[in-house]
């Protein structure tokens, strides 16, 4: 009997990528587009407070929460190993894990825009979606959050 061999780590992301493409592909299909209409669940409130603005401001703390504890353990660990081997991969996946998901979100939001949005509106959002998933991943690098999870 043949010995099967493991998948090389170099297609490990590609597999990954179309996985991901497929399933959000179908996710996006079945999920896109109600075809009844609902209540807003923003419009409620909790405790005399507006559901959105609670909810907004959970995710601007988490945000902010972890952007400081991850800056301040990248500031302790300061894991450069892989940046300094491949300065170029390096570049190229900051790049692609910034611009994919604020890319992926932008054209969401512009197929569920029914005249919400204005274009430089959504071109802002987008380019600070992109800028949000860039800064993650740096302080995930240099935090030495990659380099423990997965290593081989």
């Amino acid at each position: 009997m043949a010995k099967r061999t493991p998948i090389p780590t170099t297609y490990t992301f590609l597999l990954a990528a179309a996985i991901g493409l497929v399933a959000g592909a179908a996710l996006s299909f079945l999920f896109g587009r109600p075809t009844a209409p609902s209540r807003n669940p923003l419009d409620f409130s909790i405790a005399g407070f507006p559901t959105g603005l609670i909810l907004t401001n959970i995710v601007i703390i988490a945000i902010v929460g972890a952007i400081v504890f991850f800056g301040y353990v990248s500031f302790v660990v300061r894991d450069t190993e892989f940046p300094r081997d491949h300065p170029w991969l390096f570049l190229t996946e900051t790049l692609f894990v910034s611009f994919v998901p604020a890319s992926i979100i932008y054209v969401i939001t512009d197929f569920r825009d029914n005249g919400h949005f204005d274009l430089d509106k959504l071109n802002l959002e987008f380019l600070l979606m992109a800028a949000k998933f860039g800064i993650f991943h740096l302080l995930f690098q240099f935090s030495g959050f990659y380099s423990y999870f997965f290593q081989p």
